[in-house]
């Protein structure tokens, strides 16, 4: 099974994603981490990602997911897509490389939250500079302020999760997905979630709705 999970921002994309792995055995691409890992040491992806607050251009981004998958023969337990794709085009080439390799998309889950919830979210979000474990302290807060419960490592802000980027972010979200998510619930793919529930009534209303 193939899944991809949507939603605006701080949605808890992430979150569900790991629950449903876990549950569902499935090899979970996280393509925000990826993408952020690379910007560490690529500069032109770190100042679109993480200076800018735009995407990746679209081609781009599937080579290197496709990449990551091949490298973990994740397509023979089933992928969960988190974060990618995000646009039409994302969309449009992810179905055909999947179909290339006699794959498709099962389902998309999306998670609706308000755009002050996702503003709200995102100023609270922290990520530990040494494992890039993400935390929020209102949903999910670390056991002792400003330190990972992983490793021990400093919390800090990202700078796409500043005020300007954010909205900026917003707007892109608002121009670039929100068709994708029209179009996949045209082709019968989409489950609507309320996602300003706790994480345990949602994962609970997920695994409800896809065993329906």
């Amino acid at each position: 099974m193939n899944i991809i999970i949507l939603g605006p921002q701080a949605s808890g994309k992430g979150t569900q994603a790991e629950l449903l792995a876990d549950k569902l055995n499935l090899y979970h691409l996280e393509s925000g981490q990826m993408l952020r890992k690379i910007a560490t040491h690529n500069k032109r992806i770190d100042e679109i990602i993480n200076v800018k607050g735009e995407l990746v251009p679209d081609e781009e981004t599937l080579r290197l997911i496709a990449g990551v998958i091949q490298e973990n023969n994740a397509l023979e337990r089933g992928v969960i897509f988190d974060g990618f794709p995000r646009t039409v085009e994302q969309y449009h080439l992810l179905k055909k490389w999947l179909a290339d390799r006699g794959q498709k998309i099962d389902i998309a889950i999306f998670l609706e939250v308000s755009e002050m919830t996702v503003s709200k979210r995102l100023s609270a979000r922290r990520v530990c500079k040494g494992c890039a474990e993400i935390y929020n302290l209102i949903t999910n807060p670390p056991k002792q302020a400003n330190i990972c419960d992983r490793c021990g490592g400093e919390l800090i802000q990202r700078e796409d999760d500043k005020p300007d980027v954010i909205k900026k972010r917003l707007t892109i979200y608002r121009n670039e997905t929100e068709p994708m998510i029209e179009l996949m619930a045209e082709e019968g793919l989409l489950i609507k979630i309320d996602g300003e529930k706790e994480i345990e009534m949602i994962f609970a209303e997920i695994m409800q709705k896809l065993k329906n």
